[in-house]
């Protein structure tokens, strides 16, 4: 297996919901009575649109699936994975024509492009439905098994050799599907995110797919993302060729971690349900042991622990938002969504990825099913009296931002900052990760101070960040964080305030 370089540890993904473009009605009545009709698809207006993303410093671009959408047993306004046809685009995104422009202009202006896809399921009323049936899983009474409540999907039997060869052929069909290069070689995407990767029901295809691919485009670096849920699961995956997996536990620490109090102010509050989610044990043992900076140092050690048994190097997902998740501000308020953006770009083996809106604070889940509607994905409010209550999320086609314009662009400068910050840096792409301790002036269970360096040669990063909502003293900060300082403020008096980090420069 060839050495991945390049690109794909200087990823940064922008990840993007194409509903979240196609909705543009008027922002109010006025607009509305002198509305006129939109002159651009919305991949398009997408591909209009790039050079703004790059500017931000976004390199790769995904979207989640382009597809047409399913219309058999459809939920709602119909989910983008649950398709049709894997070799065609949703009509109310464009044509096959805008997604190749959207494709052309990326690469032109030096962008990777990723496409979602679900090599699980199909829509219920997929092409191979009537013109392969023998390609599906069959429930005991002979009709299209779905997994879960997914009733809107039919699974996929990768036992049937024919249904791993017509899968192989779609996905070089979108590897294939701008044509020769100027060197002759069959250019498209750059990779994929493959929905529910380790839930297909024969996953040695991973160990036939992956090579054959490859094979294919031997000049290319392609990405082969996973989503994938448990730290075994990935483990597999990656033995099996996939360069990059979700770490669902680094959502799951934030998800577990952060309430807001009736302000919207993030707090620390261990949420009960940790407990019941066992995947989630071995981090939840160390929060008992060292608090939340224990727990989230094992997040970042796990795979770095691991990383050993595989012959190249693998990353992981990590993100505050995603589409299935819902929002990280809303969720978790400014100051923990803030830190745990920050440690996903500091941590190693990462591929940090934002989903669209989140650089302007959204505050919204993008649709899947509905227009608008309640979603389950919402926050734990913790009330005066000591209470601690649920309130939903939204789901909403449209856009909810942060209020005001300079709360907008104040999030635009941070993660713009933030992203220049590791593509200047090699050390936080590529280098060793060291935890430290800076003896936090806090009991076991209450630490929320996480350090660590990042070294690659002679160049040492040291990189420190109050995942708490109290201020720390640092006995030893003096002594560890004598460098020059390349991001926050170094810690006055040795004291680290809530939800700041700081990144330092050792000679």
């Amino acid at each position: 297996m060839k050495t991945k370089t390049s690109w794909l540890s200087s990823a940064v993904i922008y990840q993007v919901n194409l509903r979240s473009l196609a909705a543009r009605e008027p922002r109010n009545a006025v607009e509305a009575l002198t509305e006129k009709p939109q002159p651009l698809s919305p991949l398009a207006y997408l591909t209009k649109s790039l050079p703004r993303l790059r500017r931000l410093g976004f390199n790769v671009v995904y979207l989640l699936p382009p597809y047409p959408i399913g219309l058999l047993g459809r939920k709602g306004i119909g989910s983008p994975y649950a398709s049709r046809d894997f070799r065609a685009v949703e009509p109310e995104y464009g044509t096959m024509e805008d997604i190749q422009a959207f494709i052309r202009r990326a690469h032109e202006l030096k962008l990777k492009v990723i496409f979602d896809i679900t090599p699980n399921h199909t829509a219920r009323d997929h092409v191979w439905m009537t013109a392969h049936p023998e390609y599906y899983v069959k429930a005991p009474d002979g009709s299209a098994f779905f997994d879960a409540d997914w009733s809107d999907t039919a699974k996929l039997d990768y036992t049937n050799h024919d249904l791993r060869a017509a899968m192989i052929e779609v996905y070089d069909f979108w590897l294939s599907c701008l044509g020769p290069d100027e060197h002759g070689a069959p250019d498209g995407v750059d990779g994929f995110r493959l929905d529910m990767a380790h839930f297909i029901n024969d996953k040695s295809f991973w160990d036939q797919a992956l090579p054959a691919l490859r094979a294919r485009h031997p000049s290319r670096d392609l990405l082969f993302m996973a989503e994938c849920y448990g730290f075994q699961n990935n483990l597999d995956l990656f033995a099996r060729g996939m360069d990059a997996a979700y770490d669902d536990d680094f959502y799951k620490l934030c998800q577990y971690a952060y309430a807001v109090d009736e302000a919207g102010n993030s707090r620390v509050r261990l949420a009960a349900d940790a407990q019941h989610n066992h995947d989630f044990h071995p981090i939840l043992n160390q929060w008992q042991d060292g608090g939340l900076a224990a727990a989230a140092a094992k997040v970042l050690r796990q795979y770095e622990e691991a990383a050993a048994r595989f012959p190249c190097r693998h990353y992981t997902a990590r993100y505050t938002d995603n589409h299935d998740e819902g929002r990280g501000l809303y969720r978790f308020g400014p100051g923990a969504f803030r830190a745990m953006n920050i440690l996903a770009f500091l941590a190693p083996r990462t591929l940090p990825f934002l989903l669209t809106g989140q650089e302007s604070g959204a505050l919204n889940r993008p649709s899947i099913h509905a227009r608008c509607q309640p979603c389950d994905k919402g926050r734990r409010i913790l009330t005066a009296d000591g209470r601690e209550v649920r309130q939903e999320g939204v789901e909403l086609e449209g856009n909810l931002f942060d209020r005001g314009y300079a709360a907008r662009q104040q999030w635009q400068q941070f993660f713009k900052e933030l992203i220049a910050l590791r593509k200047k840096h090699r050390p936080l792409r590529e280098g060793s990760c060291d935890i430290l301790d800076l003896g936090e002036d806090a009991g076991p269970r209450d630490r929320t101070v996480l350090a660590f360096d990042r070294k690659l040669g002679q160049q040492l990063l040291r990189c420190v960040i109050n995942l708490g909502d109290q201020p720390r003293h640092l006995a030893r900060a003096n002594a560890l964080l004598n460098g020059t300082p390349l991001y926050g403020t170094l810690p006055a008096a040795g004291v680290l305030p809530p939800f700041s980090v700081v990144v330092v420069s050792i000679a």
